[in-house]
């Protein structure tokens, strides 16, 4: 939305997904927080020191599930597992 104009169709597209979409996720989204900032900070550390990169954005995932103790649901193992977490591919 960031990127439409000014105008009566974005404040109706702003409205519909706040009125619509957001409470179908209200209570369901983890914020990332300053437990996870921590989690990611140790996690791009380990995943450098074993010689693997990990993204930004898998970063991101990857510290708000080890700040909340849960596993990562992936096709896309490998950053997560350079991460040390516990990972489970639904297509295995």
């Amino acid at each position: 939305m960031a990127v439409l104009p000014d105008g009566r169709r974005k404040d109706a597209l702003h409205e519909n997904i706040e009125r619509r979409i957001v409470p179908l996720f209200r209570g369901r989204i983890l914020p990332f927080d300053a437990d996870a900032a921590t989690e990611y900070a140790t996690l791009r550390a380990r995943a450098r020191a074993n010689g693997q990169g990990i993204g930004v954005a898998d970063g991101y995932i990857a510290a708000t599930a080890a700040a909340n103790d849960l596993s990562i649901a992936t096709r896309d193992a490998a950053p997560f597992v350079a991460a040390g977490l516990n990972v489970i591919n639904p297509w295995e």
